[in-house]
C-alpha cells in the first residue's frame, strides 16, 4: 500500500512542475521580469517616390521649306529610280534614299520602299549587307520637351550589324547595315564606321511635299 501512495506522490510532483506550480530540483523559477515577450518586428519604411515626367509620342513639326530647297538643290545624274519608289504625294517626312552609285558600290539591286502612316521604311539589298532606312515624324519626349532639331550622326554596333541615327529637318532617321553573314555580326560590323558614316552623309532626299 505504501509503494502505491509514494508512486502517486511522484507522479503529482512531476504534473505541478510541468504547470510551473513548484520547482524541481535544480530548475530555475522564472519571474515575471524574465518574462519578456519578443519585440515585434517594425514594419519596413517605405520612401515615396516622387512623380517623374512620363514619355509620351510627340508629332515632329517638319522643316518642309528647307526639305524643298535641298530637293530642287540635288545634284544627280540618274534620279529616274528614286522618283519610281519616293513619287508619293504628302509623304508624313521628307524621304531620304541612297545615292545611285552608293546603291551600286553596296552591291544592291533592287531598292524596296514601303510608305507607312508615320514616315516610310527603304530596304537596299547588298552582298555583305542590307541596308535598311527608316523615317518617321514620331518624336518619343517628355510633355515639356522641346521640338526636334537636326543631330549629329550617332553610329553603333548592334548585335545583327551597325546603325547610324540622327535627325533631319525635324524628323528622325535610322540607318540599319544588316550583315548577310551572322558570324561577321558576331564578332564586329561587317561595314566600317567610317563608311557607314559616309554613306548616311550622302543619302538623297528623294521626295517632299
Amino acid at each position: 500500500m505504501k509503494k502505491v501512495i509514494f508512486g502517486t506522490s511522484i507522479a503529482l510532483s512531476l504534473m505541478l512542475a510541468a504547470c510551473g506550480q513548484i520547482r524541481m530540483p535544480g530548475q530555475e523559477v522564472e519571474t515575471t521580469a524574465d518574462m519578456v515577450e519578443p519585440e515585434q518586428a517594425e514594419a519596413p519604411v517605405v520612401e515615396a517616390v516622387p512623380d517623374t515626367p512620363v514619355s509620351n509620342v510627340k508629332t515632329a513639326e517638319i522643316d518642309w521649306a528647307s526639305a524643298r530647297s535641298d530637293f530642287a538643290a540635288r545634284d544627280i545624274g540618274d534620279d529616274a529610280g528614286m522618283v519610281s519608289v519616293a513619287g508619293t504625294s504628302n509623304p508624313p517626312v521628307p524621304v531620304l534614299l541612297p545615292e545611285t552609285q552608293i546603291s551600286i558600290a553596296s552591291g544592291g539591286t533592287d531598292l524596296q520602299f514601303r510608305p507607312t502612316a508615320d514616315g516610310y521604311f527603304a530596304v537596299q539589298p547588298g552582298e555583305v549587307y542590307d541596308l535598311i532606312i527608316t523615317g518617321t515624324d514620331r518624336l518619343i519626349a517628355a510633355p515639356e520637351g522641346s521640338a526636334a532639331v537636326d543631330s549629329e550622326l550617332r553610329f553603333e554596333e548592334t548585335m545583327t550589324g551597325a546603325q547610324v541615327s540622327f535627325s533631319r529637318y525635324g524628323a528622325s532617321y535610322l540607318a540599319e547595315f544588316m550583315c548577310k553573314d551572322p558570324a561577321t555580326a558576331a564578332v564586329g560590323s561587317c561595314i566600317p564606321e567610317a563608311d557607314a558614316l559616309t554613306i548616311v552623309e550622302e543619302l538623297l532626299i528623294a521626295g517632299t511635299r
